[in-house]
């Protein structure tokens, strides 16, 4: 990997470069390398290669997104936008899932932009909160249940049923949020009961880690045949692979370290994006999802 071509290597990630794939902001920024193509972080090259760019949002079709905005009691009024290539969920004192309606299967990475705006930030119900994501998501009733309003209504905890890969990053505001954690779905089962399920906390609190205003922070998500990753501002946050140690917590709030296998924990191959977030203002840009070729499988 020292000698592939257009690459750079920054603090020990490399970063692919495609001078074809340049983006500028609306603003005339020009969105660093690895905002634009995946970056090949901790073991990534063991298993994959970047391929083609499957999906390269604009953020012009609503009709592309499904968003999901939890019904709540309060004089606050939220707010959804697209305009000139950026997604704008404005949501004070509620949860909201925004959903892109194309499923994707197999090895993919997804990466995207996003910032908390510092002029909305005295605004009552709203503050730099939290950045959460789930990837490869499926609901495990009906192939498109995650769309259906009954079940899944904005409100955080509808959605702890799905299967799927969740991430988030904290961000110090009011609440002193400062989780930056790593699950994988299901919490619990279809009739709400709590499951064992995996949860990484090990980066909790890493102030390199947390949501800074007003800036444009930079995200990868990856999963690639068991083989997940979550990737912040161009660091590796937490990565896991099959024959990995990981935290698993349990219904009564215990927590064990357990080996990760495809036997116990089986890799999802398909499923949905969807930004998270709950009482907070984010903007979105610069979403591309790539197709990773695989190098070889990881182990079961």
């Amino acid at each position: 990997m020292t000698n592939m071509p257009n690459s750079l290597r920054i603090d020990g990630s490399i970063f692919l470069l495609a001078a074809a794939l340049s983006l500028t902001s609306a603003s005339g920024e020009t969105v660093s390398a690895h905002g634009v193509v995946p970056i090949l972080a901790g073991r990534a090259p063991e298993y994959f290669a970047v391929g083609e760019c499957l999906h390269a949002e604009t953020f012009a079709d609503p009709g592309s997104w499904l968003v999901q905005v939890e019904p709540v009691e309060s004089a606050t009024t939220p707010r959804i936008r697209f305009e000139d290539g950026v997604f704008d969920l404005y949501m004070p004192e509620r949860g909201c899932t925004a959903w892109l309606k194309q499923r994707f299967a197999g090895p993919v990475a997804i990466i995207y932009e996003v910032r908390c705006p510092v002029e909305t930030l005295e605004d009552p119900g709203i503050q730099a909160r939290d950045l959460n994501n789930f990837w490869h998501a499926t609901d495990p009733l009906a192939e498109d249940g995650l769309f259906d309003p009954k079940r899944y209504t904005g409100r955080f905890t509808t959605y702890h049923k799905l299967h799927g890969y969740y991430a988030s990053t904290g961000g110090g505001g009011r609440v002193g949020n400062r989780t930056i954690r790593f699950r994988r779905y299901p919490r619990s089962n279809p009739e709400g009961e709590p499951l064992p399920h995996i949860a990484l906390t090990e980066q909790d609190g890493r102030q390199d880690l947390l949501i800074v205003p007003g800036r444009w922070h930079h995200v990868q998500l990856v999963i690639a045949g068991g083989f997940v990753q979550y990737i912040f501002d161009g660091k590796l946050v937490y990565e896991m692979a099959p024959g990995d140690e990981v935290t698993v917590e349990h219904p009564d709030g215990s927590v064990t370290r357990e080996r990760y296998t495809l036997e116990r924990f089986p890799a999802y191959d398909s499923g949905y994006f969807g930004f998270r977030m709950v009482r907070s203002h984010h903007q979105y840009r610069h979403l591309r999802i790539y197709r990773l070729r695989p190098v070889r499988a990881p182990a079961s």
